[in-house]
């Protein structure tokens, strides 16, 4: 660090109450129209000329100031205060916009999904009135009614055998009418 001189050190500007205040009243409206200029919106720039006056009115202790340079480094404050303001947005956008398309990927791949199985359960409803009248009653009655073997032997009179020999048999046959099918 540089030894300042005895001239650089009066120039210099300790914040206390009353210049912080007479800072204020001397730039507040400059610094507000150039935040208002980029950013277009009267309550965010308040919000960043109130940013920069509280981080100076939080160092006023450490910060020293020259009376040379205090208008350009509030100008600089203001603009960097700007500058993060419009990196935020950019990285808000980027992340809206990989959410919206994560969201329609995945909405195209559940209305794909929701075609294809129309498209195979019509085709399994094909197959199964293709079923002789006894093994269609008996995978109805286990598929689409949720019944177990026992009640579907009491419900067709049947024994308990004959109704897995008949599911069987239906599984095959729409198992066998299903090939085109991935098994995914």
């Amino acid at each position: 660090m540089s030894e300042q001189s005895p001239d650089n050190l009066k120039n210099q500007l300790r914040i206390d109450e009353t210049s912080f205040f007479h800072l204020y009243e001397r730039y507040w409206k400059k610094l507000y129209q150039l935040g208002y200029k980029y950013l277009g919106d009267a309550y965010r720039a308040e919000g960043v000329v109130q940013e920069v006056f509280t981080s100076i009115w939080q160092r006023k202790d450490s910060l020293l100031l020259s009376e040379d340079t205090i208008e350009n480094y509030l100008v600089r404050a203001v603009r960097f205060r700007i500058s993060r303001i419009y990196s935020d947005e950019v990285r808000k956008a980027k992340k809206m916009d990989e959410l919206l398309l994560r969201q329609t990927v995945s909405d195209n791949n559940h209305t794909e999904q929701e075609v294809l199985y129309r498209f195979l359960r019509e085709d399994i409803d094909k197959l199964v009135n293709c079923l002789p009248e006894r093994c269609k009653a008996v995978y109805v009655l286990s598929r689409e009614k949720g019944l177990n073997n026992q009640e579907i032997a009491g419900n067709l009179l049947i024994s308990e055998k004959t109704v897995e020999n008949q599911l069987t048999k239906a599984l095959k046959f729409i198992r066998k009418g299903l090939d085109k099918y991935p098994l995914s």
